[in-house]
């Protein structure tokens, strides 16, 4: 192939300990794309795989909360050795969200997240080719700092700018 490799034949990696948080991300992903995604339980097995495909990988979903190597540190490894591929946090803790841009991530998902959540999301970055023009937590965080958030999934904006 001498143009540039079609969307479906790169990979999405989703990296969640949990088995329904993987199944549900992957339909999402493979029916809503059209793209291939490949699951793992860890850190440190998304981390060699990353290493050993550099080129299939284009995009990154992890959860903080993984084993053998967190999602955190996933992230800081795979910015540092491929910065230009697409890394997507995702976490129950609204803390983790400055961390994670702080750390490179393009973009955060508050969990619990529902398939327009992800869809919306994974399509604005692979069509743009970037983080959507306004970074922000899905679902959409309105809390100010001194504003208690409204329920748990909702992402915390630290005083950030909320634009």
């Amino acid at each position: 192939m001498d143009a540039p490799r079609s969307q479906a034949s790169l990979h999405t990696l989703i990296i969640d300990d949990d088995q329904l948080v993987r199944d549900f991300a992957v339909h999402t992903v493979e029916f809503g794309t059209n793209r291939k995604a490949t699951t793992f339980e860890s850190g440190f097995q998304a981390w060699q795989y990353v290493q050993s495909h550099p080129d299939l990988v284009d995009v990154v979903i992890a959860d903080v909360n993984i084993p053998d190597m967190d999602g955190l540190e996933l992230l800081e490894r795979i910015k540092r050795t491929f910065p230009q591929k697409v890394f997507i946090v995702t976490s129950s803790d609204p803390a983790n969200e400055q961390a994670a841009y702080q750390m490179g991530a393009d973009a955060f998902l508050a969990k619990p997240f529902d398939v327009n959540d992800l869809l919306t999301l994974v399509q604005a970055l692979m069509l743009t080719g970037g983080p959507p023009k306004v970074q922000k937590s899905i679902p959409l965080h309105s809390q100010h700092k001194n504003e208690p958030p409204a329920h748990a999934s909702q992402g915390s904006g630290g005083g950030g700018d909320p634009s």
